[in-house]
């Protein structure tokens, strides 16, 4: 899961820095300077959203092999034995974020991405081969990229950038749940069960996504020696004109605790925490939670799908109306707060049918979480150095997320999960009361800073984002 961190992060007037108009300093004209934008759109989206797209159902298929036979063939009703399989991948992933983090800048994203990849992959198909719920254990213990995103645009640009980038995950997981009902037909072959299947091929997929990620994935724009020189001095232009942190700062350890002691990255750590609670909740409890209510484990798995491209159409629309608007933590809150009342519908609704509406509204609007807390974090901070710190803080936040989703929604509860459902809830409403403080203020500052003309972050003209 130290993939995520990497693949997914990044007030000055830059209308004129967007639309190349007269007066900006940078030599390409207009039309060369979409050229410009549009390919480097074309070189870090697909390839670093197909390769946490992977990376993002690999470790969110745990649900949809437990319905395909995993369950009868490991135990899995036992105890909180499934409970523990959720929960271990994110122990790792507490205490490998951070120095992943730091590793990152130092060897470069095409290496490290690629080596992380493979590696995932293959523990994956070492699951497919496993025979003991403690063996699977161990493996979802060894598995546990928006920091490169948002070092290449200006501030305002990231979060459609992250939207289209989120919403390739969006997709393909949905269509993940039709994917592994499809491995699950080679049940049998060399006298294996599909839930084994789905872990031996995804991984097989992951391991070459990520070789060839090698080749693609681009360094830094500072370092990125594949634009021309002009292409490459424009983009490191736009961007210490946004925010003054094109190239990297280093890292020491009195930097990070420096970072450390500002209390709005533990606001934000947290509101990825409320964001992805729900998120894992429904990739790893969907399938059981529509089984339990009624549907057959095909219809379960099939149905997983649809709610997916309902979540990729809010996000994006959400993502351009908070990057139009220059406003991130309100459209935040609105998506939490539509998030745990389709949770309350799915779990007290009174017929099948709205259950399942429930499902579409709490997994549609929770999606839009993830990308819109880091965008808002991104937007606020001004350093190479502090960005990696709060990145990884952040994702921190995200993996006790997880945990939290694996001990609430307990095994003993389903399908309804009326634990998990009131902990995500309780969870949220916090989250957004911090949104609440953290733009208040945020707010005052950029007041205090347009009538005194104090810098913020040294910066002239620069403003926090709300």
């Amino acid at each position: 899961m130290a993939t995520e961190s990497k693949i997914l992060e990044t007030h000055v007037d830059i209308a004129h820095i967007e639309t190349g108009h007269p007066g900006t300093e940078f030599d390409l004209d207009d039309a060369q300077q979409k050229r410009v934008i549009r390919r480097v759109d074309w070189r870090l989206l697909p390839m670093l959203g197909l390769m946490y797209s992977i990376s993002l159902i690999d470790r969110t298929n745990l649900g949809l092999a437990y319905v395909a036979g995993m369950e009868e063939d490991l135990g899995l009703r036992i105890g909180s034995r499934y409970t523990v399989l959720v929960m271990i991948f994110f122990a790792a992933y507490l205490a490998f974020e951070i120095p992943s983090n730091l590793i990152l800048p130092k060897v470069g994203p095409a290496n490290w991405l690629s080596f992380l990849g493979i590696s995932f992959g293959s523990i994956l198909i070492g699951m497919g081969f496993t025979n003991s719920w403690k063996t699977m254990a161990v493996c979802r213990a060894l598995l546990g990229c928006t920091y490169l995103i948002t070092c290449w645009y200006t501030r305002y640009e990231v979060g459609k950038r992250l939207s289209i980038f989120w919403i390739m995950a969006i997709v393909l997981s949905g269509f993940a749940a039709i994917f592994a009902y499809a491995l699950t037909l080679l049940k049998g072959t060399y006298g294996l069960n599909g839930w084994r299947w789905i872990f031996i091929i995804e991984g097989a997929i992951t391991i070459g996504v990520c070789a060839i990620g090698w080749f693609v994935v681009v360094d830094f724009p500072a370092k990125d020696t594949t634009l021309p020189p002009a292409e490459r001095q424009f983009i490191v232009d736009r961007i210490n004109k946004d925010r003054g942190d094109a190239e990297e700062d280093t890292i020491t350890l009195k930097r990070a605790l420096e970072h450390l002691t500002d209390w709005k990255i533990y606001f934000w750590s947290f509101n990825l925490l409320a964001a992805i609670l729900p998120g894992y909740a429904y990739s790893y409890f969907q399938p059981i939670i529509l089984t339990g209510i009624g549907f057959t484990n095909t219809q379960s798995q099939l149905l997983s799908a649809p709610p997916y491209i309902l979540a990729g159409i809010l996000c994006y629309t959400s993502a351009w109306l908070s990057d139009k608007y220059r406003i991130r933590g309100p459209i935040i809150a609105v998506h939490q707060l539509l998030t745990v009342v389709g949770m309350l519908i799915t779990a007290y609704g009174k017929s099948d049918a709205f259950r399942y509406f429930g499902v579409f509204l709490g997994l549609g609007s929770v999606q839009f979480g993830i990308p819109g807390v880091l965008a808002f974090q991104a937007n606020n901070i001004t350093c190479h150095s502090k960005r990696a710190i709060s990145s990884a803080t952040g994702l921190i936040g995200g993996a006790v997320g997880g945990m939290i989703a694996g001990a609430a929604f307990k095994s003993s509860e389903l399908p309804y999960y009326p634990t998990g459902i009131w902990v995500t809830f309780a969870i949220n409403m916090v989250s957004i009361l911090l949104i609440v403080i953290m733009d208040i203020h945020m707010w005052r500052a950029n007041k205090r800073a347009r009538e005194t003309g104090e810098k913020l972050q040294n910066i002239e003209g620069w403003y926090y984002t709300l």
